[in-house]
């Protein structure tokens, strides 16, 4: 089923209707006042993301005084320090949230808030059930998350993680760009359904030696076609991370169902439909999560960190069936392929089974 530029799918059926040729020509004026509404909604949005944009820039001052409390930079004063609402919506907050004073150490002197960000993203379901066991020591570095708005075409935003030096990869910053448009979509300008995002763009990371959490080494056994001779090699496989998400969803970063609208000429191969139906998948996913980064974690992420915000619209377990899976071989086990001797083993990775996130 065809999907328009939002990658939705075209539900619309092919309608034939008979109708008087008066009728016609008052019905095909509509459809141009239609259009119309179609063209000031596109200026709507693309207005909206300018305002989007200059209210943004007002967040950045306060951003800066977050990070800097958090990594230990600025110590707020006793007034700054005070709870700045009355004492009854205070008690109202502290049901949520409980905040105790631990005992004070001379020996342990705690500077800033010690892994804000990771307790953060922990705290919400949608990044938590991302992050692995073996992403937290690298997290525990991440000093800072912010956005930046594109406020020229192509429109969208940029995530930036800042990280202090680490003994994992060389970057200060990893980032995800997002790029999204206001416009129709010329041959079906009736499908206009709001900004379309349509680009996802990671970041190499790069990794220090042994350091990339985002493989794991397997070593597997190859049982040699004629003589029968067993060796064992070492192949790379993909495995779950967080910081798979730095990668892009396809290899360009295309959104699938909006290849079309780039390239009018374009017509999907019939043997590749499943892969571009896998990578819509993957695509929708990224997104939803690069999503509540921006619009609910970085702009309350203390309230995340307090556990008083949980994840926007989560849904109920009630609502799912589970479902018996097979247990897959992680890999630990050896396993026996067949090859010449002649072939060198070629380390491949897996491309990363990601999940559509609950929002």
């Amino acid at each position: 089923m065809e999907k328009n530029q939002n990658g939705h799918e075209d539900t619309a059926n092919e309608v034939v209707i008979s109708l008087p040729k008066e009728v016609v020509k008052r019905v095909n004026a509509l459809k141009n006042i239609q259009l119309k509404m179609v063209n000031i909604e596109t200026k709507f949005y693309e207005e909206l993301h300018h305002l989007e944009c200059k209210y943004a820039s007002m967040y950045d001052p306060l951003y800066e005084q977050r990070q800097q409390i958090i990594t230990g930079v600025h110590e707020p004063n006793e007034e700054e320090g005070k709870w700045a609402l009355d004492d009854d919506l205070a008690k109202d907050l502290e049901k949520k949230a409980t905040i105790t004073e631990a005992p004070e150490s001379e020996e342990n002197t705690v500077k800033g808030i010690p892994e804000f960000w990771l307790h953060a993203m922990k705290s919400t379901e949608i990044i938590g059930e991302a992050i692995q066991e073996h992403d937290e020591p690298i997290l525990k570095h991440l000093r800072d998350v912010r956005v930046k708005l594109h406020d020229q075409k192509p429109f969208g935003y940029t995530l930036e993680f800042q990280f202090d030096s680490n003994e994992f990869f060389s970057n200060q910053v990893l980032t995800k760009t997002y790029e999204l448009t206001t416009d129709k979509d010329d041959k079906d300008p009736f499908g206009y359904d709001g900004p379309a995002l349509y680009k996802s763009i990671g970041c190499k990371i790069e990794w220090l030696p042994e350091k990339d959490v985002t493989v794991k080494l397997v070593k597997k056994k190859q049982k040699h076609k004629s003589s029968g001779t067993i060796r064992v090699v070492t192949k790379e496989e993909k495995q779950d991370s967080f910081f798979n998400f730095f990668e892009s969803p396809t290899p360009d970063g295309i959104r699938p169902s909006y290849r079309h609208v780039l390239d009018p000429a374009y017509e999907p191969k019939e043997e590749n439909e499943e892969q571009e139906e896998e990578d819509e998948e993957l695509y929708e996913a990224d997104f939803e999560i690069g999503h509540f980064f921006k619009e609910f974690l970085i702009p309350k992420a203390v309230l995340y960190y307090t556990g008083e915000l949980v994840d926007e619209g989560s849904y109920d377990d009630e609502e799912y069936d589970d479902e018996e899976e097979d247990d897959e071989n992680n890999g630990d086990d050896d396993e026996e392929e067949e090859e010449d001797e002649e072939d060198e083993p070629k380390s491949k990775a897996k491309k990363p089974v990601k999940k559509t996130p609950k929002a």
